[in-house]
């Protein structure tokens, strides 16, 4: 069985960009961290593998990053978290959040959302990483 794709939320360019802002050379290679927690409330008693991913679009095409991973075991909530270091190439934009799940019948809310970007040491400047 396929998993199941939600979009939790599309994020605004300052959720998700350093204070150089974005890459202006499709051409460059360059990264961010960013700083996720998200916690849900289930309302659905299923037994399952649920993931937070991330997605966006740069210069490659389509993205997806692997966030957090969490078995949801009739527990009424979820807590997702990491601190990752999302690669791109170019401009990023178009980025979501989205929980992937296998049964139809997931039912859950979203109860609170923490982004933050972490800035490298010594300064905000854009980093080519390869």
């Amino acid at each position: 069985m396929a998993p199941i794709s939600k979009v939790i939320t599309r994020l605004t360019p300052e959720q998700y960009l350093p204070s150089s802002g974005n890459c202006a050379s499709k051409e460059l290679a360059w990264s961010v961290s960013l700083n996720v927690a998200l916690w849900i409330k289930v309302h659905s008693l299923n037994i399952q593998l649920v993931a937070l991913n991330i997605n966006y679009l740069d210069s490659r095409g389509e993205q997806s990053l692997l966030i957090d991973q969490q078995v949801q075991d009739r527990n009424g909530e979820l807590l997702f978290s990491n601190l990752v270091k999302v690669p791109i190439r170019g401009p990023i934009e178009q980025v979501s959040l989205e929980l992937q799940y296998q049964e139809p019948s997931f039912d859950f809310t979203l109860d609170e959302l923490f982004i933050r970007v972490v800035e490298p040491p010594g300064g905000p400047e854009m980093r080519k990483t390869g």
